[in-house]
């Protein structure tokens, strides 16, 4: 059964989150709004779940549980915030903090408990935050004295945010007893105190903007959904949902029902977009009984929507190059609103002829003309573009398909003894790669030795 936005307010919670820990529905600001305005009372069992996400989840919601807690202002969040400190891994991670020290008197007691066990660096830290809590304890007082004593610069700062004029006397004699060696020390301890003079000014902690670190609408995680799953979505009553279900079908295993499903949508949808979805999901069944046929006249019918008819043509020009494939392509393309598709089918046919477009759009204002050209510069080997795809690492909009096409295209031996190499030059080049890049850039290459017939080298053959 889908759960719709339209019903997320009055879903139980457990389910809301459970649907969105298994990528059934995405992250977006209906999906705040639904958990907020239930109120600051629900914040004991969003923690719950955030601590331990049950193990059938897919989908780890502890960055989105962290903000929609956040913005909950509960002292329930408390053990969930702590947890994220124990798992610090030495820097400071001040949004942690920010939380923390947004809960005021109520994050006092695991505070001081977390010092009790923290080492190093991350003492200093909770010291800060302790003091930028804004609660008068004489147990934050005595360390932040402490801390006067050994660390003094560090003191300073957060004897300033403590904000007790009553520590001044401590402060002055303990810049008294400092020698020139601790000249910058005493330059931090005499800019605290001119801090600590100065007029109050009660601000508090501003409104938390939950709904920026949010998309407005976010679909189902499709790559975490079973087949069966994802057809389901085929009947989702918003188009846009339906169409990314179409699309995510595009490299699964052939199956009959599968295949029954898609030329039910292909053919009586009521979207053209979703029903070209469907025409290009059907490239897998090029084989099967008269589906060849199917996508070839749609592809030639003028009568069709643009798009409908583009569908059709990438699955064609995923399984043949005819004249008639090549004469479609270039008419779609020539179309605005059918280009990026249009420029889709070319790169599947691995036709070179197709190139100077591809090279034509590397920097094209249209996001989605843009992303088939750089994939279509990997798949054609364009390697004298590779210093274009490089100089895209530096875009994280771009940066991920631009690793892909680099290493499909750039110099280098394609063979399995090279491509540990070749990782390792484009790994030197990115400044390095996140676990996703890593995985985007073996695809790739595994990719790439496919293409020249070859066994992959980091995993099992990729589809694509």
């Amino acid at each position: 059964m889908l759960l719709l936005p339209s019903q997320y307010a009055t879903a139980p919670l457990r389910d809301l989150l459970h649907e969105a820990g298994r990528g059934r529905i995405g992250t977006d600001h209906a999906f705040v709004k639904a958990i907020l305005d239930r109120g600051a009372s629900v914040a004991e069992e969003v923690a719950a779940y955030a601590l331990e996400q049950p193990e059938e989840d897919r989908v780890d919601l502890t960055v989105d549980l962290f903000h929609v807690l956040r913005s909950l202002r509960h002292p329930a969040a408390i053990p969930f915030f702590i947890d994220l400190l124990h798992q610090d891994d030495g820097e400071a991670p001040d949004h942690i903090y920010e939380a923390l020290g947004e809960l005021g008197e109520a994050a006092v007691e695991p505070l001081l408990a977390l010092r009790e066990t923290a080492e190093g660096e991350s003492r200093g830290n909770i010291a800060f935050l302790l003091a930028g809590l804004g609660v008068k304890d004489e147990r934050i007082k005595a360390i932040l004295l402490e801390r006067l004593e050994t660390e003094p610069a560090d003191a300073a700062i957060n004897l300033s945010l403590y904000g007790d004029r009553d520590l001044i006397p401590a402060m002055t004699e303990r810049m008294e007893r400092m020698g020139e060696e601790e000249k910058d020390e005493r330059r931090e301890l005499e800019y605290s105190l001119r801090n600590l003079e100065a007029p109050v000014v009660e601000d508090g902690h501003p409104k938390y903007d939950v709904y920026e670190n949010f998309d407005e609408v976010a679909t189902p995680v499709w790559d975490v959904l079973e087949v069966e799953e994802i057809v389901e979505f085929l009947q989702h009553p918003e188009a846009d949902v339906r169409r990314e279900a179409a699309e995510a079908l595009v490299d699964e295993e052939p199956d009959e029902e599968l295949l029954k499903v898609l030329v039910g949508a292909a053919e009586t949808d009521s979207d053209a977009g979703v029903r070209a979805a469907a025409w290009q999901s059907l490239a897998e069944y090029w084989e099967e009984d008269r589906v060849a046929d199917k996508l070839r006249a749609k592809m030639m019918d003028a009568q069709a929507p643009g798009a409908e008819r583009a569908g059709a043509a990438i699955a064609v020009a995923t399984n043949e190059m005819t004249p008639a494939v090549e004469k479609v392509l270039r008419e779609l393309y020539e179309d605005p609103e059918t280009r990026a598709l249009a420029m889709r089918g070319m790169w599947r046919t691995f036709d070179k002829t197709f190139a100077a477009i591809f090279s034509k759009h590397l920097q094209d204002p249209i996001r989605p003309v843009q992303n088939e050209a750089i994939i279509g510069v990997g798949y054609l080997g364009m390697n004298y573009e590779s210093k274009q795809l490089e100089d895209m690492f530096d875009d994280p909009d771009l940066r991920e398909r631009a690793l892909f096409s680099y290493a499909l295209c750039c110099s280098g031996d394609t063979t399995k003894s090279n491509a540990k190499k070749l990782y390792r030059k484009i790994e030197d080049l990115a400044g390095g790669l996140n676990d996703e890049e890593k995985d985007v850039v073996e695809t790739a290459i595994d990719t790439r030795l496919a293409l020249h017939g070859l066994a992959p080298a980091f995993a099992e053959p990729h589809t694509h």
